[in-house]
């Protein structure tokens, strides 16, 4: 099942300085989505990949339904995004980095209240709510603290919380672990694999440049450039775009070099260390086992045989470029 569906979503801005607004300059158009189709699973956490300007963030504000798409259809749980805005607002929680829209001199738990009550929550069930959510994002102990004193992991922990207010079915993340530093980033990304998508069920959209995170936290990718989506799947689908082959590495008993040649493994990519060869192979899978059948019917040691994957940053690269 599919949460939201995305067909041929299209977002174009225009770009006005001082000298066209006084009709001296031309206008520029900045396409920043270009025919987006995507289909996103129930209770996966599906990641947006791109660099900066990509469009993400343009993409997560037409979800979040605070601009309308140019052209194209979108439902979220069935929902038309564009005739049925409020339905879809009840379905969705939006978490922003840097965020701004809290109110400084508030603490947390006022903050909470606050933003509850526009929420429709009322008396204890919003009191319930927001502890157990001051609770479940770790920030209890500063609840009481003023919002200017937390630290920016403490920040966006809140700003989880507060997303998590009317207990959504999604959540759009928009580069939530930015400017945060490593033990923060870590937490945040662990909370939302492990707790939120895992025990709650939540559908997560994950947008981030950074490469390393995304092959942490999402379950499918879409990697996305100058408003167009290259490719999605999984990392194991997207090596695939770019190579039928898999790399090995293999690890067996020093042997001579032409005795390599002619079970074919190539003498090029042939490390010798403490009596020990560490070769790289590019193989199909299917040819492995033979290969592996065949050295040791040689009496040739084999001590491992794994398969090296692609590096993501290499896949975005390809793909991009």
């Amino acid at each position: 099942m599919h949460s939201i569906n995305l067909k041929n979503i299209s977002k174009n801005f225009v770009e006005r300085t001082w000298r066209t607004t006084l009709g001296i300059g031309k206008a520029i158009t900045v396409n920043a989505l270009n025919s987006v189709s995507l289909s996103i699973p129930s209770g996966k956490i599906f990641g947006l990949l791109g660099p900066n300007g990509a469009g993400k963030t343009t993409l997560i504000k037409i979800l979040a339904t605070l601009i309308l798409p140019d052209s194209g259809s979108a439902s979220v749980c069935d929902y038309d995004l564009v005739s049925q805005p409020e339905k879809v607002r009840n379905l969705i929680g939006l978490v922003n980095a840097n965020e701004r829209s809290f109110y400084w001199r508030l603490t947390g738990r006022q903050n909470m209240h606050f933003f509850a009550t526009l929420w429709n929550l009322r008396n204890a069930e919003k009191s319930k709510r927001i502890e157990d959510l001051l609770d479940l994002v770790g920030v209890k102990d500063k609840a009481d603290v003023p919002f200017m004193k937390y630290s920016s992991g403490q920040q966006q922990r809140l700003s989880l919380a507060r997303a998590l207010l009317p207990d959504p079915k999604i959540l759009l993340m928009d580069e939530p672990t930015r400017s945060l530093d490593p033990v923060a980033a870590s937490d945040i990304r662990k909370f939302a694999k492990t707790d939120l998508a895992g025990k709650r069920g939540k559908t997560i959209i994950w947008c981030t440049h950074n490469l390393e995170e995304a092959r942490e936290v999402c379950d499918t990718l879409a990697i996305i450039h100058k408003g167009t989506v290259m490719t999605t799947g999984s990392l194991e689908d997207m090596q695939k775009l770019i190579t039928s082959k898999s790399l090995y590495r293999l690890k067996i008993a020093t042997q001579p070099h032409n005795l390599l040649k002619k079970i074919g493994i190539p003498v090029s990519n042939v490390i010798e260390n403490n009596g020990m060869m560490e070769i790289e192979l590019a193989k199909q899978e299917a040819y492995i086992p033979s290969l592996l059948n065949h050295l040791v019917r040689q009496n040739i040691k084999v001590y491992s045989c794994r398969r090296k994957e692609v590096a993501l940053d290499e896949i975005f690269e390809k793909l991009v470029k």
